[in-house]
């Protein structure tokens, strides 16, 4: 299942499973994703689930949206991609890997981590033995 791993400040990181047709992200406490900043709108964009495609579409917020460091209208999202909404960053996951909290937090804050944790999840579960 999609999901986002949230980063609100250098040290605290949640993981949020993108279950629902439309994930909302703002200010407001309404919102699915809380994010309690100003320069975060009340109603800032949406997540849109549609099968294992995730779309983030910014709801004219006054701050924008960026995916990968570019301000977009509406992008469909790849595994990995990095958002930034007001002074949070988010990582997206496609797949159904399982995290802890600790590599989400190694996730946000190490580069090229994402490849590292993708090829743990492709090993197999045995070690071969020695002879």
């Amino acid at each position: 299942m999609p999901k986002l791993i949230v980063m609100t400040d250098m040290a605290t990181t949640r993981q949020v499973a993108l279950r629902e047709p439309e994930t909302t992200v703002g200010r407001a406490s309404t919102n699915d994703i809380v994010i309690d900043h100003e320069q975060v709108s009340r109603f800032h964009a949406v997540l849109i689930t549609e099968g294992t495609r995730v779309t983030i579409k910014d709801l004219n917020s006054r701050n924008g949206v960026q995916v990968n460091g570019v301000k977009v209208a509406s992008q469909a999202l790849s595994h990995g991609d990095t958002l930034s909404i007001g002074s949070s960053q988010m990582r997206f996951l496609g797949g159904d890997q399982e995290i802890t909290a600790v590599e989400a937090l190694r996730l946000m804050t190490t580069p090229g981590l994402l490849v590292d944790l993708d090829r743990r999840a492709e090993a197999p579960d045995t070690v071969p033995l020695a002879r």
